[in-house]
């Protein structure tokens, strides 16, 4: 009885130092390596297929945010990082340095096979697209969380 006393004593103080008492976490902001845009096809009917490489093992990766504009500049540094269209991957998959394939379609059908995500946009063609690493970003001081974005990759015209 002593024993278990004791034990519950222990795990509650260890319980109570992990909670109050940690202070090696880092408040610096985790620098995600944006993707790479290897090429862009035009599949016939508002759909097109992107090629992308990447290398995201942080525990914070979520996925990429597109960016379409009418001029390279605005395609890579967006008045509002905010506005661009997302492919969340979360822990849905590997995420290693591979060649992706995105599906780029305004409609619902499910992804043609092979493809990673689809993202939920129309593109223009003769605009200009660019993408970004989505990461988790956690507020510890009021418990809130939101998307950080990387640099931008490199930039593509839409055929």
């Amino acid at each position: 009885m002593i024993l278990r006393k004791e034990l519950i004593s222990c795990v509650f103080l260890s319980v109570f130092a992990l909670v109050f008492g940690c202070t090696n976490y880092s408040t610096t902001t985790s620098v995600q390596a944006p993707p790479t845009l290897v090429s862009i096809t035009n599949n016939g009917n508002s759909n097109f297929t992107i090629k992308v490489r990447a290398q995201n093992p942080e525990f914070i990766f979520q996925g990429y945010r597109l960016y379409q504009a009418p001029t390279e500049t605005l395609a890579q540094n967006p008045t509002d990082t905010n506005l661009g269209s997302d492919c969340l991957l979360a822990q849905a998959a590997i995420v290693q340095p591979i060649e992706y394939l995105f599906e780029v379609d305004p409609s619902t059908n499910p992804n043609t096979a092979g493809v990673s995500c689809r993202i939920f946009a129309t593109l223009t063609p003769g605009s200009y697209i660019s993408m970004r690493t989505l990461g988790l970003a956690v507020n510890l001081s009021n418990s809130t969380s939101s998307f950080r974005v990387s640099l931008p990759s490199n930039v593509l015209i839409v055929p």
